[in-house]
């Protein structure tokens, strides 16, 4: 297949159970001028098979597969690393999106050619609609756009930026965007800030919402475009019960350092570093205590400050 326009870019590791629902929405856009990419992280079940027998009668869709399973931010490389399109559509293999999702999102672009990113609201699909604690994650997570305030089709980045930026300084930050299924980028603008940052093993969407809000304008879709699967099998349950992401703003602090656009933040930035530093080793000598401490990704972290690798 010839470059295209779009390339909707769908990462899967052992995604099977969802995986069909998330390409047959893809497939049904009602924008045609796409690609479909399945980059398969050597999953152990039937996620390659089932993504090939769609390519085999589908000339939009392409597959590819790769034996060594990496983390989910480096799949995400590969997919950007992979795709043709000028525009990058991600899409999670437990999400689908409206029908009219990549002509919505892709008109923005088309509009404005300072956006570099555009997202939509979505709606929440509960593994257990009747969980308590599935609901109260649903009410607090449904909108998460509302943070920014009032947005308009396309917004100032650097205003969206000043917006959000300041919350990580606090305890906890949030995503105010979206998860990658609900965004769409532009690629020229991904490649000039770095593409996603593997050291950030959680928050690398947020991560790089934030850079390419530095350097360009943000499109933003007031209608639910994409449903999310909120499930007990996700990344980010996955994550969150392995405590594996217990360095990521330490990271994504680092990875804003060191990108274009945050001249007149950098202050900011590094007060926040010193904080989260402090955070960090409060943490770390409780667990040391309980002899719960892994001392590895720290040290890594250490080596990055000293020799900046």
């Amino acid at each position: 297949m010839a470059d295209v326009p779009i390339s909707i870019c769908i990462p899967v590791f052992n995604g099977a159970t969802w995986l069909r629902q998330a390409i047959d929405s893809a497939l049904a856009q009602s924008r045609s001028d796409l690609e479909l990419l399945v980059v398969d992280n050597g999953s152990s079940d039937d996620s390659f098979e089932l993504a090939r027998a769609v390519a085999d009668n589908d000339q939009r869709v392409r597959v590819e597969q790769f034996n060594d399973t990496v983390e989910a931010v480096a799949n995400h490389n590969r997919c950007l690393a992979l795709a043709r399109g000028s525009l990058i559509k991600f899409l999670h293999h437990d999400d689908t999106l409206r029908a009219d999702c990549v002509e919505r999102m892709a008109a923005v672009f088309e509009e404005a050619p300072s956006v570099g990113l555009v997202f939509s609201r979505r709606d929440i699909v509960l593994e257990d609609p009747d969980e308590p604690a599935a609901q109260a994650w649903a009410r607090t997570y449904a909108t998460l756009h509302e943070g920014f305030g009032p947005l308009e089709s396309v917004n100032r980045g650097s205003e969206l930026l000043d917006r959000w930026l300041p919350t990580f300084g606090n305890a906890d930050f949030e995503n105010w965007v979206a998860e990658p299924s609900a965004t769409m980028l532009r690629r020229d603008v991904v490649e000039r800030v770095g593409g996603f940052q593997p050291p950030v093993r959680q928050s690398f969407d947020i991560d790089l919402w934030l850079r390419v809000m530095a350097v360009s304008d943000v499109g933003f879709v007031d209608e639910p475009l994409v449903r999310f699967r909120h499930h007990s099998q996700s990344l980010s349950a996955a994550m969150s019960r392995s405590h594996g992401d217990w360095l990521d703003r330490l990271w994504l602090l680092e990875s804003l350092l060191a990108s274009p656009g945050f001249d007149g933040r950098r202050g900011m930035l590094r007060s926040f570093r010193r904080r989260e530093l402090l955070r960090v080793a409060r943490r770390q000598l409780r667990r040391l205590l309980r002899r719960e401490w892994d001392p590895r990704p720290l040290g890594r972290y250490v080596r990055y400050r000293l020799t900046g690798r």
